[in-house]
């Protein structure tokens, strides 16, 4: 049996480790294998990973069915993996030079795609002398067209997604969608109201408050690590997206029973212990690691008022009564693109039907715990027609005792956003996370 090659050190190398990675998120893979980088050579690796997934059939209809047409004898998955990281690199990333590019992607390929190094460079180079002769468009554009396919390899989207999208929203729409889900996107702050109002933070970059959320700041760069900024060790401050900041805007009665029935991290329970002070919020989950951070994090915010308890929805029965109950469900999170665009090709449509399934199943039994005329909160973090107003319209459907909140009832802020039985929030019209809300009240 052949050995397995020997890893090139430097950010190329632990770029392809983790590229390879199938049983860890691109962000865990890159803390692991790039654990002895410098910062500027793991920033360069973790930018080289997250365009590459970005740019992913793009890149491979340019080398396999344009620069290399005849020249590749099979799949070849080292080999693809080392081109995207080359013509990336090339297309996308304007200060590294063009020969040391090309002469780092054929060392690279030397390593993990033997007797394929020329290739790799005939493709380079070939492509570097098509942007020296001009004459068409730069990057190489694929053949224009407004149906699903040609939106999907313009801009590197399964053709299923980019499908959906086009049904949806219509083609000039879609489009929209999709390139703002290939924009790297900045984080959002949300001021910790016990501490702080958003006018008092003093951060090292320029922010901007957000429109939806009174409680948000968008950072207008990317700034390093938010622990490292100023406030973050008093609890001025946590992050998380404006469209998960819209739960804290659900009025509560003091003394109110919340339950956060999927808490995982806890942001949303968080954010509505710290805003009503007078609520009990109970944060349940079956992970116990994750309410360990979430305890964690409670600390550092100064909140009193919260309770984690481990317990699984579906299969314990636990207290019931409560006067509003969060599922913030499991999701195939095609709404977070913009931070994580490795789920466009981790996730299929098979992986919608399940998980719209395991959404359904856990209202059910959220609904149980709700109190007569209490409220029962629904969110995702998906874009997917499915999983949100899918699942919420059978919920409804099948639960007489609960109805969809009516449109005078929601804040009057979010009313001109409402749709498909819900709050749709779009990457390309709100400058959030694609988010998905339904509330039912039970009668």
């Amino acid at each position: 049996m052949r050995p397995p090659p020997a890893w090139p050190p430097g950010p190329r190398g632990v770029a392809f480790r983790v590229l390879e990675d199938r049983g860890r998120t691109p962000e865990e893979s890159l803390a692991v294998h790039g654990s002895a980088l410098d910062s500027r050579d793991f920033n360069l690796a973790g930018a080289l990973i997250h365009e590459v997934l970005r740019r992913r059939s793009y890149l491979d209809w340019l080398w396999r069915g344009r620069l290399a047409a005849g020249r590749v004898r099979k799949k070849e998955a080292a080999l693809a993996q080392v081109m995207r990281l080359g013509l990336a690199q090339l297309l996308y990333f304007d200060r590294l030079g063009d020969h040391a590019i090309v002469s780092e992607t054929v060392a690279l390929a030397k390593i993990l795609a033997p007797g394929r190094q020329g290739l790799v460079n005939a493709v380079l180079r070939g492509l570097l002398r098509e942007r020296e002769a001009g004459g068409g468009p730069w990057p190489p554009a694929p053949p224009a067209g407004s149906d699903a396919a040609a939106l999907a390899l313009r801009h590197s989207y399964p053709d299923w997604l980019a499908a959906d999208f086009l049904a949806r929203l219509g083609p000039a729409e879609a489009e929209a969608l999709l390139i703002a889900g290939n924009q790297p996107t900045p984080p959002t702050l949300r001021v910790n109201p016990r501490r702080a109002r958003r006018e008092d933070l003093r951060l090292p970059f320029a922010t901007r408050p957000t429109t939806l959320s009174p409680w948000g700041l968008r950072a207008e760069t990317f700034a390093g690590r938010p622990r490292d900024w100023p406030g973050y060790d008093e609890g001025l401050f946590a992050i998380q997206d404006e469209a998960s900041q819209l739960v804290g805007l659900l009025e509560l009665r003091p003394g109110a029973r919340v339950l956060d029935a999927c808490a995982g991290l806890g942001g949303k329970a968080l954010h509505l212990a710290a805003l009503n002070p007078g609520a009990l919020v109970t944060a349940r989950d079956k992970d116990r690691a994750k309410l360990g951070l979430c305890a964690a994090e409670a600390r550092r915010l100064g909140l009193d008022n919260l309770r984690l308890e481990a317990g699984d929805l579906l299969t314990e029965g636990g207290e019931e009564g409560f006067d509003l109950v969060l599922v913030d469900a499991p999701c195939s999170g095609l709404g977070v693109i913009r931070r994580r665009p490795d789920l466009k090709w981790s996730k299929g449509p098979e992986d919608v039907a399940r998980l719209a399934g395991l959404q359904l199943r856990l209202l059910r039994a959220a609904a149980a715990k709700v109190r007569p005329g209490g409220g029962l909160v629904y969110g995702v973090c998906t874009l997917s027609r499915d999983e949100g107003p899918g699942t919420a319209a059978k919920f409804l459907a099948e639960e007489p005792g609960f109805r969809a909140l009516s449109p005078e009832a929601w804040p009057a802020e979010l009313r001109p956003h409402l749709a498909e039985g819900g709050l749709t929030l779009w990457p390309h019209r709100h400058r959030t996370d694609g988010f998905f809300w339904a509330v039912f009240e039970r009668v």
